[in-house]
């Protein structure tokens, strides 16, 4: 699995509670980080957050689904914006949490990949 998130300290914690509960986990600050490096094809599980300075997660949903039409991707937001939840759900998100994720909602949607 992949975690893609610009704000380190919600990366680190989010890395460090899923790898607790069994998940390996490989890390990147940014979208671009994501794509450019040779992992892409090694997770098939992308969590990203949607506001991210560089690039948002949405831009990344699409990149990544143009080189892995088959990731399974998981968007975190801190937005309460119901049409960037309709366009990520649309472009193929498995689901769509909000910040901060509670374990429990997280556990859940993983569970089903």
């Amino acid at each position: 699995m992949a975690i893609v998130d610009d704000d380190e300290v919600v990366l680190e914690a989010t890395s460090a509670f899923l790898e607790s509960m069994g998940y390996e986990a490989i890390s990147f600050n940014s979208g671009r980080a994501f794509l450019d490096s040779d992992k892409i094809d090694a997770v098939s599980l992308l969590l990203t957050d949607v506001n991210m300075s560089e690039m948002s997660g949405l831009e990344l949903q699409d990149l990544a689904r143009l080189r892995r039409p088959t990731i399974e991707i998981v968007m975190m937001t801190g937005l309460q914006d119901e049409r960037i939840r309709r366009k990520a759900l649309a472009g193929g998100a498995k689901d769509f949490l909000h910040k901060p994720v509670l374990a429990i909602d997280l556990i859940r949607c993983l569970e089903g990949v």
